[in-house]
């Protein structure tokens, strides 16, 4: 049978109306066109900031996957920058076709997107010409947003187009949020801003937000202010007085972006499904006569019931309470009918998780692409299928992807993690029907990353229950044995060492990059590179070694094996140059590897040999005759310069020059490596040393600017507020205490 086509999508918060529509339009395509798709889904846009909620990008990876043959991307849904970047380079790498919804140009992938201009346009067009209102003001999401701008620009159109002033005042950039609406009701409650007569919003929930802030402040709505929104949801439906609102042609945006990636794939034109049109939604927030709202569907009636279900019943209780992943699943397969209209569901854990009893609380769980998965709980609608628990790599993402089939299929496989370990993903598809999870799959998996956090805790203490002084022979922050670990674990396992060989090398890896002066003064950084460096030695080593930290920034590994330093440091060095593209997992330094060869005494003494094997090097890494690159170390001096001295007068023609390079290409390295322009640096170095200065020195605000390299007052405080969102009075008023009156 014909291989199909696997198409990925990277897209988040899909249970939410428009981003629903977006699937199912895709889905729709997809099964029209006897393709397959894989959503990689997690459940937020990575606007806030925590360990668990950064770990959900490792999801991402299986973008490297080859079983995928394009990838549809929402770039926009994405807060994070970091995490586009992550998302960006990953696409580059797996060398797929990349199709971009609702974006601008980009200089990279195709994109497709809808007229949220003309639906702007209409929504202004409405407010002036049946309700006769001339002053409005437009609340539309983030600046530089396509999608932001796009309906600011339909505004401005509709303004022009009757001849009615605006001015910046007028147009208001927010956050899709409510926070951003509510503080324009404040603005114009306070009389900060004089009262429009509408305001157009970027959204439902925007307009909602900002619906309830007036009136709570004593303005009617619609008589004294009318507001639209946009998408027209469920909620901005229900909302009393109901939201004015546009129904986006989501569903037609998918189908078209899909329609586009297969056709550079192929080459061919595939049939198109029936598409959704975008339609104006009249409702009472602008003035027009009230509608009455349909009510809610069976699906949220359900998800309504199983919602309290879930919250007060004893799921979370059940689950939880078990010691292994085997028990867990049987646990968990009691609540799987929560997952409405669900055809099939799979639980899969890495074998780093499946394994974690041996190891200890504080390892971390990381997730590559090509880690080997287990299956603990393969599901249909109507039972349970145990030959489906099986073994198989990520890098095929799921083994039903593999199977010859007369149908084509569409998983939703999302991250399952707790903090930043990282235990694998659950994959459910609604079969035939192009629909997407509702709001209670993202209680139901919640409740299952707590229940595994505790599965893994409560293993690992009953392996290690009768033996607590086990604890003392571990490093905290690479989690590897210390020395005193190293001694012991050679003690144990020297019999099978003289069952192998009468002879071990012991060997000594040094991590001298972290002396060099670059490295100075940076503890964080230290530990981080030391932490990176302890997970690539794990890597290399066989079974039967025994490695661990030995000294601050000295690694040791005892071997029966003949010849395993050079292999050692050979597929060391590899893994190093490599981690140089990763921002976070960056080792790229200076090290050495030391052997001595021992005879197997009766008394060996690791110690001593490990002593000896640091005297004799016999293999050196460097990073200016390792890297591909070998401006790298002179790009790493440069950085240090500027983050001690972020207040001289640097000048890149100047640093070009005295770098014996030229002006472009010294910028694309420097980017390449830091993932920030040197003047984005320097601005960043600038503002840290202004605000150390803010908080622990009483210089005037204009002496502080001088003294960080700035040459003008305003435009200090210009730069310092676009970054932190204040001013630098109002900085230092928030950080440092008050001084109480004498």
């Amino acid at each position: 049978m014909k291989k199909r086509l696997l198409i990925g999508v990277i897209i988040t918060e899909c249970q939410v109306d428009f981003q629903a529509e977006i699937v199912k339009g895709i889905i729709s395509q997809a099964y029209k066109t006897d393709c397959d798709t894989a959503i990689l889904a997690p459940f937020q846009n990575f606007f806030m900031q925590n360990p668990h909620k950064q770990t959900e990008k490792e999801i991402f990876k299986l973008i490297l996957s080859d079983r995928f043959d394009g990838f549809l991307y929402d770039r926009n849904i994405f807060y994070d920058e970091s995490v586009k970047s992550m998302i960006d380079r990953l696409l580059i790498s797996s060398g797929k076709p990349v199709m971009l919804l609702d974006s601008e140009e980009h200089s990279l992938f195709e994109s497709t997107a809808t007229d949220d201009c003309s639906a702007f346009e209409q929504i202004t067009d409405h407010l002036i010409s049946v309700h006769g209102l001339n002053k409005i003001y437009c609340l539309t999401g983030p600046k530089n947003m396509y999608i932001s701008e796009e309906r600011l620009k339909g505004f401005k159109i509709s303004m022009k187009k009757h001849g009615l002033y605006y001015d910046k005042n007028s147009c208001i950039y927010g956050d899709f949020w409510k926070d951003a609406a509510v503080e324009l009701a404040e603005k114009i409650l306070s009389g900060e801003l004089s009262r429009p007569e509408a305001v157009v919003c970027g959204n439902d929930c925007s307009a909602i937000a900002l619906a309830e802030a007036l009136i709570k402040g004593g303005i009617r709505v619609p008589e004294d202010i009318a507001i639209t929104g946009y998408d027209a949801s469920a909620e901005g439906q229900q909302n009393e007085p109901k939201i004015t609102s546009y129904r986006r042609p989501n569903f037609q945006l998918g189908a078209e972006a899909f329609r586009r990636i297969y056709r550079m794939i192929t080459g061919r034109i595939c049939r198109k499904v029936h598409n959704e049109n975008g339609n104006f939604c009249p409702g009472k927030s602008c003035g027009c006569c009230d509608i009455p709202y349909k009510g809610i569907s069976r699906a949220d009636k359900v998800t309504q019931k199983y919602e309290y279900d879930i919250l007060h019943r004893d799921m979370l209780f059940d689950i939880t309470n078990t010691s292994n992943p085997e028990e867990f699943a049987d646990r968990l397969d009691n609540y799987t009918y929560y997952i409405y209209k669900m055809k099939r569901l799979n639980i899969c854990l890495t074998r780093k998780y499946i394994e974690c009893r041996s190891g200890k609380y504080t390892d971390k769980l990381t997730f590559d692409i090509g880690d080997e998965m287990k299956v603990i709980l393969s599901k249909s609608s109507v039972r349970r299928d145990y030959d489906g628990c099986t073994g198989f790599s990520s890098a095929d993402i799921l083994p039903v992807f593999g199977e010859e089939r007369p149908y084509p299929i569409a998983y939703f496989i999302t991250p399952l993690n707790f903090n930043d370990n990282f235990f694998g993903y659950s994959a459910v598809t609604f079969g035939k029907e192009p629909i997407s999870f509702s709001e209670i799959y993202l209680y139901w998996i919640k409740y299952i990353n707590v229940a595994l956090e505790q599965v893994r805790i409560k293993s690992i203490l009953d392996s290690t229950v009768t033996n607590a002084s086990r604890a003392m022979l571990y490093d905290d922050i690479t989690g590897l044995l210390n020395r005193s670990g190293v001694k012991k674990a050679f003690a144990e396992h020297l019999e099978d060492f003289r069952n192998r060989s009468d002879t071990a090398d012991f060997i000594r890896i040094q991590l001298s990059g972290l002396n060099d002066a670059y490295y100075q003064g940076d503890d964080d950084k230290c530990s981080r590179i030391t932490a990176v460096f302890a997970r690539l030695i794990g890597s290399c080593v066989k079974p039967k070694e025994i490695y661990g930290l030995w000294s601050v920034y000295s690694f040791a590994v005892i071997t029966p094996y003949r010849n395993r330093s050079e292999e050692i440091f050979k597929q060391l060095s590899e893994e190093v140059r490599k981690s140089r593209f990763s921002a976070e997992e960056n080792c790229n330094i200076n090290f050495n590897v030391g052997v001595d060869s021992q005879r197997l005494t009766p008394e060996p003494s690791p110690g001593t040999s490990l002593h000896k094997a640091a005297v004799h090097r016999v293999y050196s890494y460097t990073v200016s005759e390792s890297s591909e690159n070998p401006q790298y170390d002179k790009l790493c001096l440069l950085r240090g310069r500027l983050m001690k001295n972020p207040e001289l007068p640097w000048n890149i023609n100047d640093i070009a020059s005295e770098l014996y390079l030229s002006k472009s290409y010294l910028q694309k390295m420097y980017k390449l490596y830091f993932g920030k322009s040197i003047i984005e640096e320097m601005i960043s170095f600038r503002l840290a040393k202004s605000k150390e200065l803010l908080i622990h020195s009483d210089m005037t605000v204009t002496d502080i600017a001088q003294e960080c390299g700035y040459s003008s007052y305003n435009y200090f405080v210009r730069q310092f507020k676009a970054a932190e969102k204040v001013s630098p009075t109002e900085y230092r008023d928030i950080h440092t205490a008050p001084i109480s009156p004498a």
